[in-house]
């Protein structure tokens, strides 16, 4: 059975090392954050509202706290994605044995915005309606490799302490 406090405390840990790697390659000019913070607490806020899709959300009319609601929700995600990493490790002995699986797994929630938010919002699959496809998909995999790197930093460094 997988612990919830430690689902938790794995994915703010995770989504927490996303985001400062995040900040500094953006101030290293090697990613640009192609989705702001705006849009995504516009998508969650209209998510909860029932709207799944948008043709373009950047015409979407704008919603009070939608900063708020992106770091929310973002926050929630990692959480909830470190549960599923959490019970691949309880099921799977490959996933629980090698450490290196966080990476994995970190690398396959990339699908997450390409299949699923970028349509949403109206970029289409792999941003695949923008003009500048590139940044978007470059952008996600460096996001969610530096998730995986997170849940290893956990798995690694403190889940002995804190667990």
């Amino acid at each position: 059975m997988i612990n919830l406090l430690e689902m938790i405390l794995m994915g703010v840990v995770a989504t927490l090392i996303m985001d400062i790697l995040a900040i500094l390659l953006t101030k290293m000019r090697i990613i640009r954050p192609p989705v702001g913070a705006e849009v995504v607490g516009r998508w969650a806020l209209y998510t909860l509202r029932g709207k799944f899709i948008h043709d373009d959300i950047y015409k979407t009319p704008a919603l009070t706290n939608e900063k708020s609601a992106a770091l929310l929700s973002h926050y929630l995600i990692g959480i909830v994605l470190a549960g599923i990493y959490l019970i691949l490790e309880w099921k799977v002995p490959a996933v629980r044995e090698q450490r290196w699986m966080t990476l994995v797994f970190g690398v396959a929630t990339v699908l997450l915005p390409w299949l699923w938010l970028y349509p949403s919002i109206g970029l289409g699959f792999l941003a695949s309606k923008t003009s500048r496809k590139s940044p978007y998909i470059v952008t996600s995999l460096v996001n969610h490799t530096d998730f995986g790197l997170g849940l290893l930093v956990w798995v690694v460094f403190f889940r002995r302490f804190l667990v």
